[in-house]
C-alpha cells in the first residue's frame, strides 16, 4: 500500500542533537572530575578554587548534612555521582547513533536518554535548593548545573516530539548505564575521605577506653614511660587501615616539615611545662579548624595529664585584616580572630572559642560580640577589637604562619615543627613528646609523599 504523502513523517532526532548531548555530558563529566578533586582538597584542609568571594563556600556545601548523607549511604560523593551521570548520559546518545548507523532500531534508547535528562532536572533542582538553604554559591557547582539543563534542554524540550517510545525498555537501559558508572566509581568513592575526623577522633577514644593511657605518666621522650610505651604500640596495631595509612602519611609529613624555633607562647591552654606545645592557627569559618577545635577538647580528655598545652593563634581567611588572602567579603572572620585575641588569658576563652566555632556556618557580627558577654561586656569587646595592640597580635600571627608555607587552614605546629591534625597522628605524638621515631611506627605502611593533609 503506498504511503500517505499528507502524513507527516515520525520526528527523529538528527545526528547533531545527539552529538551535541554526548558532547554536553563529556563536558559535565570532566568538570564533575574537577569538582571531585576539589572536594579532596576540602577534606585535606586546602582552599578550593570553585568559590567567588567565600573560599570556604564550596566546601561548606559538601560537608553540608545532605551531601554528607549522599556520600554516606550511598559509598559516592554528589560530584561522584555527577561523574557517574554524565557517563551514563554520554553513552547513551552515543549507542543510538551507533544503532542509526547500522540501521538498527533505536527508540528506546532515544527514550533513555530522555529518562536520563528528566532524572537529571529533579537532580539539579534539588541541589540548588540546598545550597539557597545553605547560602553557598559554588561556580563549579553551578556550571555543571547549567551544562546540565543544556543537556535536558535539547532532550525534553528539542526532542519533544519524539515522546516516549518503548518507554519500559528505555527506563531499563537508563538505570542500567547509571548503575554501570556507579559501579565503575564506587571504589574511589569509598576512597574519598568523609568530612571530618571523627573515626580518628574515635579510634583515640577507644584506644585510651582499652588501654588506660589517659592515668599514664606524663613524663615525655626521649623515655617514655612504659605504660605510655605500651600504649602507643597497641594504638598503633588496632588502627583501620585507611587509619593507618593516614597516619603514616602525618608522619612523613612531619618529620619533612618546617621547623622554625617558637618563641614565648602568648597564651596557654594546658600546662606551661608539657612536654608537646600545639601551636593551631584558625580561621572561625573553616569546617576543618572546628574538627581540629573538636581534636583538642577530646584529646584533653583522653590524652595523659600534663602531656601537651595549646598555644592558639589566628590565620582569617579573609583579605580585609590578612594581606595574603586576596578575597576580602566577610566582615565575621576578621572580627572573630579579633575578639579572640581579646578573649586571651581571660576566663571562659575556650569557652567562648567553642561557641564561635558551634555556630561557625550562621555566625554573625552580632553573635561574636553576644556570644562574649559572658566573659566581657560588649563596649569593651568593641574597643579591644579596634585596637592597635590587637592589630599588633594579630598581623604577628599572620607574619609566623606565613613562614610555614600554608595553604589553608588549619595550621598545626607541634614544638615549632609543621604538622597535621589528623586525631591519630597528634594523640601518638603527645605520647611520644612530638618524636617521630618510636619504633611502634614501624609497622605502618610506606608513606604517600604526595599526600596532601592539614
Amino acid at each position: 500500500m503506498p504511503s500517505n504523502p499528507d502524513k507527516p513523517a515520525p520526528f527523529q532526532p538528527s545526528a547533531t542533537s545527539l552529538g551535541a548531548l554526548a558532547a554536553l555530558a563529556v563536558v559535565t563529566a570532566l568538570l564533575s572530575l574537577l569538582l571531585w578533586a576539589e572536594l579532596l582538597v576540602a577534606r585535606a584542609g586546602g582552599a578550593t578554587l570553585c568559590a567567588l568571594s567565600d573560599p570556604d563556600a564550596c566546601a561548606r556545601l559538601w560537608n553540608g548534612p545532605f551531601a554528607s548523607a549522599i556520600h554516606r549511604f550511598t559509598g559516592l560523593p554528589v560530584a561522584g555521582w555527577g561523574v557517574a551521570w554524565a557517563l551514563a548520559a554520554a553513552a547513551l546518545p552515543l549507542v543510538a547513533l551507533v544503532r542509526a548507523a547500522e540501521s538498527r532500531p533505536r527508540a528506546a534508547w532515544l527514550s533513555a536518554v530522555r529518562i536520563a535528562a528528566a532524572g537529571a532536572v529533579v537532580a539539579v533542582f534539588l541541589l540548588a535548593a540546598v545550597a539557597l538553604q545553605a547560602k553557598s554559591f559554588c561556580v563549579g557547582c553551578f556550571l555543571a548545573y547549567a551544562l546540565t539543563l543544556a543537556y535536558a534542554g535539547i532532550a525534553l524540550v528539542g526532542w519533544r516530539p519524539l515522546g516516549l517510545p518503548e518507554a519500559g525498555r528505555g527506563l531499563r537501559l537508563s538505570a542500567a548505564a547509571l548503575i554501570t558508572a556507579f559501579g565503575l566509581l564506587l571504589y574511589p568513592g569509598l576512597e574519598t575521605p568523609s568530612k571530618n575526623d571523627a573515626s580518628g577522633r574515635a579510634a583515640v577514644v577507644g584506644a585510651t577506653g582499652a588501654s588506660g593511657a589517659s592515668g599514664a605518666s606524663a613524663a615525655a621522650a626521649p623515655s617514655m614511660a612504659p605504660a605510655a610505651n605500651d600504649a602507643l604500640s597497641k594504638f598503633v596495631v588496632a588502627l583501620d587501615p585507611k587509619a593507618r595509612q593516614t597516619l603514616a602519611d602525618s608522619l612523613y609529613l612531619y618529620r619533612n616539615g618546617i621547623a622554625l624555633p617558637l618563641g614565648l607562647p602568648r597564651t596557654l591552654l594546658g600546662a606551661p611545662a608539657a612536654p608537646l606545645r600545639i601551636t593551631e592557627f584558625t580561621d572561625i569559618r573553616c569546617d576543618h579548624c572546628a574538627q581540629l577545635h573538636e581534636t583538642l577538647a577530646a584529646l584533653e580528655r583522653e590524652a595523659p595529664a600534663r602531656s601537651f598545652a595549646v598555644e592558639p593563634r589566628q590565620f582569617p581567611l579573609d583579605g580585609e585584616c590578612n594581606s595574603f588572602i586576596r578575597q576580602s567579603s566577610d566582615p565575621v572572620r576578621c572580627l572573630a580572630a579579633r575578639a579572640r585575641l581579646c578573649a586571651e588569658g581571660r576566663n571562659g576563652a575556650a569557652a567562648y572559642t567553642a561557641r564561635l566555632f558551634g555556630r561557625q556556618e550562621t555566625l554573625t557580627v552580632d553573635d561574636v560580640y553576644a556570644l562574649a558577654e559572658s566573659m566581657m561586656p560588649r563596649r569593651e569587646l568593641e574597643r579591644c577589637v579596634v585596637s592597635a595592640e590587637t592589630a599588633r597580635r594579630l598581623q604577628a600571627d599572620i607574619a609566623l604562619a606565613v613562614q610555614y608555607d600554608l595553604d589553608g587552614t588549619p595550621l598545626v605546629l607541634l614544638n615549632g615543627r609543621k604538622g597535621t591534625s589528623f586525631a591519630p597522628f597528634l594523640y601518638a605524638m603527645i605520647l611520644t613528646g612530638g618524636q617521630s621515631d618510636h619504633p611502634a611506627f614501624d609497622s605502618l605502611p610506606p608513606a604517600n609523599p604526595s599526600a596532601h593533609l592539614h
